[in-house]
């Protein structure tokens, strides 16, 4: 199985996530994800998971961030007079 790195950069960018950040929070170094975005070396398949993985918990958290946003700007804002 190949990956292609032009289709992970483009997700990682999609996401909002930085290389290093992204990088970092999947245990990878920066350098190394470079190199699979830029088509540069084959990652495993183990990192391949730890990829697809780290951009599926980016979507949810987004997903999340804007239905809490979502349901924030519709809910009045009632806060106790003191």
């Amino acid at each position: 199985m190949q990956a292609s790195g032009q289709r992970i950069r483009r997700k990682r960018e999609e996401s909002g996530c930085g290389l290093t950040e992204f990088a970092s929070s999947i245990g990878i170094s920066a350098s190394y994800l470079s190199r699979v975005e830029r088509d540069l070396v084959n990652p495993s398949p183990n990192v391949l998971r730890l990829i697809a993985e780290g951009l599926h918990r980016r979507r949810r958290a987004r997903a999340v961030i804007a239905e809490i946003a979502d349901v924030e700007t519709e809910a009045p804002h009632d806060q106790p007079s003191g």
